[in-house]
């Protein structure tokens, strides 16, 4: 009988061995699962640090415009980045769309925000934050209202007592639920009905992302605004057309950095009935990345611009 102990023991032992091998390749197992179920996960829209409960909305810091003249263009396309991974659009291999910024060139001058500084000597100023960087830093807000000073009734320059060239919302947030994006401004610094002048939407965001195409869906707004053509984003599916790049329109020598191109479909003036001032007006703008095949088209994403009574 002591002579079957020894080989009872090394049988025990060898199952023993056997067991402990196999329970750590269970675990391996199950967690490569969990690994092919979170590839799954669809990185491409919302970023990282949105809350899971779907009815959350998030406010998004608004970022201000930095000075963008005489820098390189990588360093310029770095910023962009920079913004855009720190925003509800993060994604893992963004890269700035060559269509928006492929033309811009280093080392030149751009534009800056506050042009009505050295306006009465008609000098555009380059020198300080620059006005593409309110888009460029703030990629959430996919359509932006701007006044094109470039187009302005330069025989009246009373609109530069204005804060005008600085518009810039007040709040930012965005519903993950409804995938609804609402920025808010106060109400539009002057008043564009009467005179050469205008504002316009700006794109520049939404076609960098894929939202190129927008419509403004009237039975969702309330703002009666007056649009300079009959053919404009409140008529008909609009394809942004926005891109940065070195144009003269500055009048500095050699050219500036700048937005362009001129879209009257998208410029306007202020509400006609002009009643914003006892009431929040609300713009609702559809954003699709691909052709829709109509107006009524689930949105891949919306925006909401409250224009905030005075």
């Amino acid at each position: 009988m002591k002579n079957y102990i020894p080989i009872f023991l090394i049988i025990l032992a060898v199952i023993i061995a056997i067991f402990s091998i196999k329970t750590p390749k269970s675990s391996i197992f199950i967690s490569n699962n969990d690994n092919k179920n979170t590839s799954q996960i669809d990185k491409t829209t919302i970023a990282k640090n949105i809350p899971d409960n779907k009815n959350d909305t998030i406010t998004i810091p608004i970022n201000p415009p930095t000075e963008l003249s005489y820098k390189l263009k990588e360093n310029i396309y770095n910023l962009r980045k920079y913004y855009v991974k720190n925003s509800i659009f993060n994604t893992d291999n963004y890269e700035p769309s060559e269509a928006v910024f492929g033309n811009i060139v280093s080392g030149k001058p751009w534009i800056a925000n506050d042009i009505c500084k050295n306006w009465q000597t008609k000098a555009t100023k380059i020198d300080g934050p620059s006005e593409e960087a309110r888009f460029i830093n703030n990629p959430a807000i996919l359509v932006a209202i701007e006044y094109p000073f470039t187009f302005s009734n330069y025989e009246d320059p009373s609109w530069c007592k204005d804060p005008i060239s600085t518009i810039t919302p007040k709040s930012l947030t965005y519903n993950k639920s409804t995938k609804e994006i609402t920025v808010t401004y106060e109400k539009l610094p002057f008043s564009t009905l009467g005179n050469k002048s205008f504002y316009t939407f700006n794109g520049l965001n939404a076609k960098d992302l894929g939202y190129k195409y927008a419509y403004i869906d009237k039975s969702k707004s309330t703002y009666d605004i007056d649009f300079s053509n009959e053919y404009n984003i409140s008529s008909d599916i609009i394809e942004f057309q926005n891109f940065i790049h070195l144009g003269g329109s500055c009048n500095v020598p050699g050219g500036c950095n700048n937005g362009s191109p001129r879209q009257s479909y998208l410029e306007f003036k202020n509400e006609k009935s002009g009643n914003y001032e006892t009431k929040n007006e609300i713009i609702y703008i559809k954003l699709w990345k691909h052709s829709p095949s109509s107006k009524d088209a689930k949105a891949d994403i919306t925006e909401k611009i409250i224009l905030e009574k005075t």
